[in-house]
């Protein structure tokens, strides 16, 4: 990356810290639901401004060639941290946050796609983001499959994050994102901190997917 891309990438990410400050009262908007409960505290600023600050710096470095991918990406990190916070806290992927972001990210990823003259990502992002839609739902509509409707439009969205990068990013992000998951229910079951009926919250699982996926992309022919 030349000097120019660099301070561009510096500048973003900086610009997607300003918005640190405002994520503990996010977090704390939400209330449970379902009769879900509040599982823990709302995390400090300086802890949540340290997980941002990783997340959208790890993009950073791992697109360090497309700099006109970060804007999108360093959204993602931001409003992906926040949703896995809110998530493990009361079990909900709120819509105000998640169906904004579609628009928002189809925006940043057009402009992207009309810097670097490939609209063809753009396209095959939305094409994604469709398909990985349709799946989820139905496995959210499989008896026991444990899934909410929120893990589904969390889904979709990550699709079409993913989806930009390539079809070896999706199915990356979300075997990792489902192993992860996997994983953490089987010790809850070992460890008998939870039934076989219990409900866990995957929207950090996925975003944890999504995430090794992107930082990994420019390991991937």
């Amino acid at each position: 990356m030349n000097v120019l891309g660099t301070a561009s990438s510096i500048v973003i990410v900086l610009a997607a810290l300003c918005v640190v400050p405002a994520l503990p009262a996010l977090v704390g908007a939400f209330d449970p639901v379902d009769g879900e409960r509040i599982r823990t505290p709302v995390p400090t600023g300086w802890a949540l401004g340290v997980l941002t600050g990783v997340v959208v710096a790890a993009f950073a470095v791992a697109l360090d060639d497309h700099v006109s991918w970060l804007p999108a990406y360093a959204y993602l990190g931001v409003t992906g941290v926040l949703l896995a916070v809110i998530d493990v806290r009361v079990h909900r992927l709120p819509d105000a946050i998640t169906l904004p972001s579609y628009p928002i990210l189809a925006a940043l990823f057009g402009l992207a796609a009309v810097v670097d003259g490939d609209l063809g990502r753009w396209w095959r992002g939305l094409l994604a983001a469709a398909v990985v839609s349709v799946v989820s739902a139905g496995l959210w509509a499989l008896p026991g499959a444990g899934l909410g409707f929120g893990d589904v439009k969390l889904s979709g969205l990550l699709g079409g994050a993913l989806g930009w990068l390539g079809a070896s990013a999706v199915l990356t992000g979300f075997v990792v994102g489902m192993t992860l998951a996997g994983m953490w229910a089987l010790l809850l079951l070992v460890t008998r901190r939870a039934s076989l009926s219990a409900r866990i919250a995957y929207g950090p699982f996925l975003l944890a997917g999504a995430f090794v996926a992107i930082v990994g992309w420019p390991a991937r022919p």
